[in-house]
């Protein structure tokens, strides 16, 4: 009777141990799942999606960033991010424009553009900041306005900033890197001397899953009936007309393969 109670103690014991050790071995393995997947979130959200800092400043918004070109007062590059999720079609237009507080020299002003015939751009565009009333506001700010012509503004770049809205549904999150090339300008305006550029470009970074896809458009500064996929180019054809460079910071075999894409069908795959 006593060898049968102290072999019940140790099959029990084994028993616990058993299920111990399966139960250890199983946290183990969500740990480690939830470990890696932290260290992916990670490893995408350090690259630096910024283009490389010049002399130019560099302003950080709450919902936007921007490079400040002080001798062409608008930005020659603004960044932001858009995800299916941060759109309140609630936040209303609100149209007031103001000077940016945080441009050391001094931002372009709204007597700039009085009478110009140019319309005041917006870079990032109030219908992407639509995520509250704080990210709506800034995107009024002058800093943020680049003289454009009243048909290119109101026409095929503005079918192009809906057409990126929804693509920002397709993908995880979508970064984008916008601006004006300002080489060659065809016009400057107002006391300040804003430069009118001849185009504008945006660069656009996808992330869905493991993957990470890029695309890019410049579309001259005039009116264009064209489909906004006859404007498309790669991200390094931006990089050699604008003398910017973009996602730097990406591994190189990752860089070099995504911005040698023009192909929308590379874009678009699911």
């Amino acid at each position: 009777m006593i060898i049968f109670n102290v072999f019940k103690k140790i099959t029990f014991l084994l028993i616990i141990a058993t299920l111990f050790n399966c139960t250890s071995r199983s946290a183990y393995k969500n740990g480690k799942k939830i470990e890696l997947l932290k260290k992916k979130n990670e490893r995408v959200n350090s690259y630096s999606l910024l283009p490389l800092k010049n002399s130019n400043q560099v302003i950080e918004h709450k919902y936007y960033t921007l490079s400040y070109s002080e001798k062409d007062e608008q930005a020659e590059w603004v960044a932001y991010k858009l995800t299916n999720d941060n759109s309140n079609k609630k936040i209303k237009r609100k149209s007031y424009f103001r000077i940016d507080p945080k441009v050391e020299s001094g931002s372009s002003e709204l007597m700039d553009y009085y009478k110009s015939g140019y319309d005041r751009g917006h870079l990032a565009p109030a219908g992407s900041m639509r995520i509250n009333d704080v990210s709506m506001n800034e995107s009024f700010y002058m800093s943020n306005m680049s003289p454009q012509k009243p048909k290119f503004n109101r026409g095929v770049w503005k079918r192009l900033e809906n057409k990126v809205r929804y693509w920002a549904s397709i993908y995880d999150s979508l970064y984008v890197v916008t601006g004006p090339v300002l080489s060659r300008p065809i016009d400057v305006i107002g006391s300040n001397g804003v430069t009118v550029p001849r185009a504008s470009y945006k660069t656009l970074v996808g992330f869905k899953e493991e993957k990470t896809r890029a695309i890019a458009f410049i579309i001259p500064n005039a009116k264009s009936n064209k489909s906004i996929y006859s404007y498309l180019v790669s991200v390094d054809n931006v990089e050699k007309i604008t003398n910017i460079n973009f996602y730097s910071n990406f591994p190189d075999s990752v860089e070099n393969k995504i911005e040698a894409n023009s192909d929308i069908k590379i874009w678009l795959k699911k």
